[in-house]
């Protein structure tokens, strides 16, 4: 194109054309551009969890990491729709999942609970906390791998989050009368509740860094049931969780719990074992093989030299 064209002065179809790749260019920065900010709206519930706890309100603290999860969910679910995934989008939500099903999650159960125990209750959050770490980083390392599309190692992090948050949920929603003003929590004396608080905390803990597997549910094809069955399913689930949404949320939590246990922990475990166990006799009777191979090869050796040997020696 010369100078000439192009400083001739531009039609109607050439600044048309122009204005709809302006378009689609800024189409496409805003589509890249929402799912991380549905992380950053993950990471800010986060922060605004913290800021709760450590005011005392602890159901808003709850319900905040709550929406967190739910952030959590569409982020990722976002980027592949629009495919706009990133390197940067995915380190972005592990910085953000590590403030919203890390730190939050720790400080409400030891502002709520484990502050009880001095530098015990905060050694346990601070253990959950580089927990959910090591898990993120766990899980970063492994994404991409054919495991990882159906099963996480360990129990992920806002599934986590979620079964501390229940524990707290599950207290107010029975005990209202000790969350009527700003501040109040548990009793100095619930001994019981503290004390298995600190037994939930560090069990989760373990099992995110554990290697027992839980089901992503990535798997799951709903479009074989057709578009009805599934839009009933979520209806009934909103409704359930409108009617008594801690009860509901004790209940998912649990259910995935012992799915995990029972399906990570003791099937696919015992199945491991016994493909190990196979392995490790393959690989014995490999070595066998070669031994005897390797002595056949000698025997026939030997044979042949003695083949070629002539039967007496003449002596002069």
């Amino acid at each position: 194109m010369s100078d000439t064209d192009i400083n001739q002065p531009l039609d109607d179809l050439d600044k048309e054309i122009i204005a709809e790749v302006a378009l689609e260019e800024k189409r496409r920065r805003g589509i890249k551009f929402l799912p991380n900010a549905i992380t950053t709206s993950a990471m800010f519930f986060g922060f605004f969890s913290i800021m709760m706890a450590v005011n005392g309100r602890f159901r808003e603290a709850a319900w905040a990491l709550v929406a967190a999860g739910i952030c959590d969910l569409l982020d990722g679910r976002v980027a592949r729709l629009t495919h706009s995934t990133s390197a940067f989008g995915m380190e972005y939500d592990s910085l953000s999942d590590l403030i919203a099903f890390g730190f939050a999650p720790a400080m409400l159960s030891y502002f709520w609970a484990l502050d009880a125990f001095g530098r015990l209750g905060w050694a346990v959050a601070f253990m959950y906390l580089a927990c959910a770490a090591i898990r993120l980083a766990k899980f970063n390392t492994l994404t991409g791998e054919e495991e990882s599309r159906r099963h996480f190692r360990g129990i992920p992090s806002p599934g986590a989050a979620v079964l501390i948050i229940i524990m707290v949920l599950m207290h107010i929603e029975y005990h209202p009368e000790l969350y009527g003003k700003e501040g109040a929590g548990l009793p100095p004396d619930a001994y019981v509740v503290r004390g298995g608080m600190l037994i939930w905390v560090v069990m989760l803990s373990l099992l995110m860094v554990s290697n027992i597997r839980f089901r992503t549910f990535k798997d799951v094809n709903f479009k074989k049931y057709g578009p009805v069955f599934p839009l009933v399913g979520l209806a009934a689930v909103i409704a359930i969780f409108m009617a008594r949404p801690e009860i509901t949320l004790f209940g998912a939590g649990m259910i995935y719990l012992a799915i995990g246990l029972i399906e990570g922990g003791v099937i696919i475990r015992r199945r491991e074992g016994e493909l190990r166990m196979g392995q490790r006799r393959l690989r014995r009777d490999m070595r066998v093989r070669r031994k005897l191979e390797k002595q056949k090869a000698k025997q026939a050796r030997k044979q042949a030299r003695q083949d070629q040997e002539p039967p007496f020696r003449v002596i002069g």
